[in-house]
């Protein structure tokens, strides 16, 4: 495959990923209403596991955990910042 049209994949799929963390952090907003109201913590580090657990099996190829739980931290991160923001 030729090096552009690779790159026009790459830039499809970061079309998806953004499309796809915007619709997250749109649910994020509504959870943490949900915490504020309800008075729970915005931390819950079980979840958290939970989470990046998960999104580690759905791998096909297990060699890019460590990615996966990398972006997954960063992305759970941004929705904590995201729900402290919250007024």
């Amino acid at each position: 495959m030729e090096l552009d049209k690779i790159r026009r994949e790459i830039n499809n799929i970061d079309k998806e990923i953004v499309k796809l963390l915007e619709k997250r952090f749109n649910i994020v907003i509504e959870a943490g209403l949900y915490k504020r109201k309800n008075n729970l913590p915005i931390y819950d580090e079980e979840r958290e596991r939970q989470v990046v657990e998960s999104c580690i099996n759905l791998l096909e190829d297990k060699k890019h955990s460590k990615c996966i739980d990398d972006i997954f931290f960063q992305i759970m991160r941004s929705c904590k910042d995201i729900q402290n923001d919250l007024k």
